[in-house]
């Protein structure tokens, strides 16, 4: 098995693992998944995102079915997997996890299920693909005000190919990149310091599906998702907040 069969496992089991671990646990476990996101291609970094990542499920029984026996029997071959995960896969993994139900009663036993009434929000079903797990999060995505992209370096923007993410829909090519429109001063229309700042920190260019994410999704250290609180919370600490993520402990 490789790290995408640990995350598609992951996603399974999500409702067990939301019972196996306390909140600060499963907090931990998310944690170590945006790591894993901010790995991007770098193949060192990102085996030991994964060592990370199976370290915080520690909670998970050894008679947890295939997450069980993949966690206790099978974890080097996956810390030393060769196969990298998409970063595609990782938001598709990330979206649903975070959308797990909320930990109910007691721990869970393997292939148990929540109480009734215990999910947050509705969450995929366990025959739901990766591949809708991420058209659901590029829909969301997508669905914030944007504007026409410019290249990367275009003398309108001043921008780097790294400044500004550009976001293309797979599902219409014709529709043309697109810029999500909090990257830009509403007077100028021109990339935002802090903007370019943390992109750059983000590696937009090479991941901007993972960087818009970081900026549209909610940030529990900030407090909500960092797009709506530029002009709001300090440049500095927005800026803290991405470097937490993407710097090795």
């Amino acid at each position: 098995m490789d790290t995408n069969d640990l995350l598609a496992l992951l996603v399974r089991y999500r409702a067990e693992l939301r019972q196996w671990l306390d909140d600060e646990q499963y907090r931990q476990f998310l944690t170590m998944l945006e790591r894993l996101r901010a790995a991007g291609e770098d193949a060192e970094r990102a085996r030991q995102a994964v060592t990370a990542l199976i370290g915080s499920l520690w909670p998970v029984p050894e008679d947890a079915g295939e997450l069980g026996r993949l966690l206790y029997s099978d974890e080097r071959a996956v810390a030393e997997a060769p196969v990298l995960p998409s970063q595609d896969m990782v938001i598709a993994s990330l979206e649903a996890l975070y959308a797990a139900p909320a930990r109910a009663g007691g721990p869970a036993t393997p292939g148990s299920r929540p109480a009734e009434g215990a999910y947050r929000t509705a969450t995929p079903t366990d025959d739901d693909s990766v591949a809708d797990l991420l058209a659901a999060a590029r829909r969301r995505l997508l669905a914030a005000p944007s504007r026409a992209a410019v290249p990367g370096g275009d003398p309108t923007t001043g921008g780097g190919p790294a400044d500004v993410i550009v976001l293309s829909d797979p599902d219409d090519p014709e529709a043309g990149p697109r810029s999500p429109d909090f990257q830009f001063d509403p007077d100028t229309g021109r990339p935002l310091e802090v903007v370019v700042r943390i992109n750059r920190l983000l590696l937009a260019d090479r991941d901007p599906w993972g960087a818009a994410d970081w900026w549209l999704g909610d940030n529990s250290w900030l407090g909500g998702a960092p797009a709506a609180l530029l002009g709001r919370v300090p440049d500095d600490r927005l800026a803290d907040a991405a470097r937490a993520l993407v710097e090795e402990d």
